[in-house]
């Protein structure tokens, strides 16, 4: 046998070379003893075994070597964290399992087709570069202030989603002021209309046209404070004396009612059509 195996079920059994122990220094040796002691603990010959057998049906297939292989690296390069974990430092581990493997060179490889050897699984270049590159540890002060980091992160996220779904209160009329609100509005809530009377002498003199009017409505929905804006003088009063008697419903400003300001126009035509209607601002 070239190199430390391990073997055995219920009882774990540790195989040296002969003369093995007196060739290495005892820091070689925790090494060894470390490596195979993750090896027991892991109960790696048992499964080696179980899979050996499972595979039998398999055998004929190209691809069960590379699979065993792959099972193979894998298990020795955890067991190596577990033995550096367990002893001074993956450096120390390294140069241990340099020393042995330059030891141990030109002995022919070991026949036990379920030992767990330390250098049964022709990937020792990768477990050495594996152990002596830089993992970049991150120490425990360090490790605290990036998961504060990320826990900030993502309370200011939670914070600005919600920010985002709350809608904006509307704006507040100062004291003594009217809420402006579009003409487009407020005609839906338009209650009760009176249709303007076409002035004799308006109709006679063939006057037509669009008379402005700004009106105030107040929080019981009543018109109040009627202004002409623009219009045919001969429609100005026919328009004011039927925009007076209009009722709206109580225009609600964060569910109170609000004193608005709007503007409507009403319309005088030749075919003795009057229209009435509150128009974009």
């Amino acid at each position: 046998m070239p190199g430390p195996a391990t073997v055995g079920v219920m009882r774990h059994t540790l195989l040296l070379p002969p003369g093995f122990i007196e060739q290495i220094s005892a820091v070689d040796l925790d090494a060894v003893l470390a490596h195979e002691f993750a090896h027991i603990q892991r109960q790696d010959f048992a499964r080696n075994l179980l899979y050996g057998i499972l595979s039998l049906p398999l055998a004929y297939h190209p691809l069960l070597s590379l699979t065993r292989a792959r099972i193979a690296e894998t298990r020795e390069l955890v067991c190596d964290a577990m033995a550096v974990e367990a002893l001074s430092g993956r450096e120390s581990y390294a140069r241990s399992l340099l020393r042995m493997a330059s030891m141990l060179a030109g002995r022919t490889t070991p026949r036990l087709l379920h030992a767990i050897g330390i250098f049964d699984a022709n990937i020792f270049e990768r477990r050495v570069m594996n152990l002596t590159r830089n993992t970049g540890t991150i120490g425990r002060s360090r490790r605290s202030l990036i998961v504060a980091a990320c826990g900030v992160i993502a309370l200011t996220t939670c914070i600005s989603a919600v920010a985002l779904q709350t809608e904006a209160p509307a704006p507040q009329p100062q004291a003594g002021a009217h809420l402006d609100v579009k003409s487009s509005e407020m005609t839906k809530n338009l209650l009760t209309k009176v249709a303007p009377v076409y002035p004799p002498d308006a109709k006679a003199a063939r006057v037509q046209g669009t008379v402005v009017i700004e009106a105030t409505i107040n929080k019981e929905g009543i018109v109040e404070n009627l202004k002409v804006i623009s219009g045919p003088e001969m429609l100005q009063k026919a328009s004011l004396d039927a925009v007076k008697n209009w009722v709206y419903k109580p225009y609600l400003l964060n569910g109170s009612p609000v004193e608005v300001k709007t503007k409507i126009n009403i319309i005088f035509t030749l075919g003795d059509k009057v229209l009435a209607k509150t128009p974009e601002k």
